[in-house]
């Protein structure tokens, strides 16, 4: 299948012409006879250019030297601008395009057609997104068509030129309007330049860090020149990322009518990337009033598909009042400036934070690990706690028994008191007999009184221990509580 050729073209005099501007501009002359002669001929093909194409509203004597000889035309910087407003005839559009890029020195239509030839890691990805690119466009539409190709290549053969990038999905939004008037070789030459000369690169890479930064200055440059905008946009909830990012992620291509994506192309390629923060701003100016007026879901809606229905038939109109707008370069370098110091900040942030959860979760488990501890020691105490009340028993029970036996020792005695004269009228049998008896008693006694002194051995034993427990529980306690406190429980 052959590569598209630019559908703005179609055979006919202007057509011829231009092809001959080309071979006239690629000839290396270096006899001034014959440059003479290759000027008289461009003065030539500027004049029919112009005679053929005089009931149009463009300047064609400009536009005929301009691609005649770029390099002294775009000397005129201010000239070259006011003519790329006015607009590019859509007949040269594409050669335009390819001149304001700076492609032709570049040799990337070779380097295309090597790329081609190697396989992508992300031919499926691409291959499924096709069908969403310009699905109602009838150039893009047909499964395997020219469209479909051209997007199909471009993208591929970047997607290796670029392997950081790689590819997303936005990129077949940035190629479409290309093919539209360009072949894909050429098409390709210069999305190579918007991603690297006008700085979209950063709009694709993994962290998206350029995108983030046009964003960041996009909402500073709304703030300051639509400060009702910006605080109704705020106050709703709405943020950049949820309608801006497309914006600048596909150059207004994903929603907008090719018309005005062509002149924004036309704008972007000779003025920058500023354009696109003017043509954004000018966009939310025009339709200040409707935006001041809408809720959180309309609000949305409005801003990803009802900015533009105003400028859909006045493209001339949208150039304009984004061109009355003045962003200063250097205004833009300190809203860079500011957004890497911020994301510094935040990055210093995130290790903060990431750091105290890592010390919220090592303590939570400390926390938990000195519970269970806790939790063990508590049952080691309602432990001793029993066997403390059971010692208490057997100390009431002891006395209890000592009681009993002091009354014994003491009946014993009296009764000892009384032996001598019961022992004079017994007889020395019974005498005997109870001196045994009252060695058997004493030596008893001396068994109870040595069990005693045990008992109150033991007693004492049990409350040092009850004691130690006590203090171990409270100093537990007091760790929880500190703990509890660390953690603002």
């Amino acid at each position: 299948m052959s590569r598209p050729q630019s559908i703005a073209q179609h055979p006919g005099h202007s057509e011829l012409l231009l092809a001959q501007m080309e071979q006239l501009n690629s000839a290396n002359v270096n006899d001034p006879k014959a440059q003479i002669i290759l000027n008289l001929k461009r003065q030539t093909i500027r004049k029919s250019l112009s005679l053929h194409n005089k009931g149009d509203d463009y300047d064609w004597d400009f536009w005929a030297f301009a691609i005649c000889d770029f390099e002294q035309a775009s000397k005129n910087q201010p000239l070259l601008i006011s003519n790329v407003r006015r607009g590019i005839p859509p007949s040269l559009r594409g050669m335009v395009w390819q001149l304001l890029a700076e492609t032709k020195e570049l040799d990337l239509e070779t380097q295309y057609m090597n790329l081609l030839k190697k396989s992508s890691p992300y031919e499926k990805m691409i291959q499924r997104d096709l069908a969403r690119t310009f699905p109602g466009h009838t150039f893009f539409k047909e499964r395997d068509g020219l469209g479909q190709e051209g997007l199909y290549n471009v993208v591929r053969a970047y997607s290796m030129y670029d392997q950081e990038v790689g590819y997303c999905q936005g990129l077949a939004f940035i190629v479409g309007p290309l093919l539209l008037n360009m072949p894909d070789e050429e098409a390709f030459s210069v999305l190579v330049q918007l991603m690297s000369k006008h700085s979209l690169r950063g709009h694709f890479t993994p962290d998206m860090e350029g995108l983030h930064m046009r964003l960041f200055q996009f909402e500073a440059l709304v703030a300051e020149h639509l400060p009702h905008v910006s605080r109704h946009l705020e106050q709703q909830g709405v943020g950049s990322t949820m309608y801006a990012s497309q914006w600048f992620m596909t150059l207004f291509a994903y929603k907008f009518p090719l018309n005005l994506v062509y002149r924004i192309y036309d704008v972007l390629l000779a003025e920058g990337i500023v354009s696109i923060f003017k043509f954004s701003i000018a966009l939310l100016k025009h339709n200040q009033a409707v935006i001041l007026g809408l809720d959180f879901e309309h609000l949305l809606d409005f801003l990803k598909n009802g900015l533009f229905e105003k400028y859909k038939d006045d493209d001339r109109r949208l150039v304009d009042d984004a061109g009355v707008l003045e962003i200063p370069s250097r205004r833009l370098a300190q809203l860079e400036k500011d957004h890497k110091t911020q994301s510094v900040k935040e990055a210093a942030n995130a290790r903060v934070l990431e750091e105290l959860q890592r010390t919220n979760t090592a303590l939570r488990k400390q926390t938990r690990e000195l519970e269970l501890e806790a939790a063990k020691y508590q049952q080691d105490d309602i432990e001793i706690k029993r066997q403390l009340d059971d010692s208490k028993d057997n100390l009431t029970a002891l006395k209890e028994e000592e009681g009993t036996l002091k009354s014994l020792v003491v009946s014993l005695k009296e009764e000892i008191k009384a032996l001598p004269s019961k022992v004079e009228s017994r007889s020395t049998s019974e005498f005997e007999g109870l001196c045994e008896q009252n060695a058997s008693l004493v030596q008893r006694n001396s068994v109870l009184e040595d069990e005693l002194s045990n008992a109150e051995l033991t007693l004492i034993d049990m409350k040092m221990r009850y004691a130690e427990s006590e203090n171990e529980r409270e100093e537990l306690q007091r760790r929880l509580y500190e703990m509890k406190k660390l953690l603002g429980v």
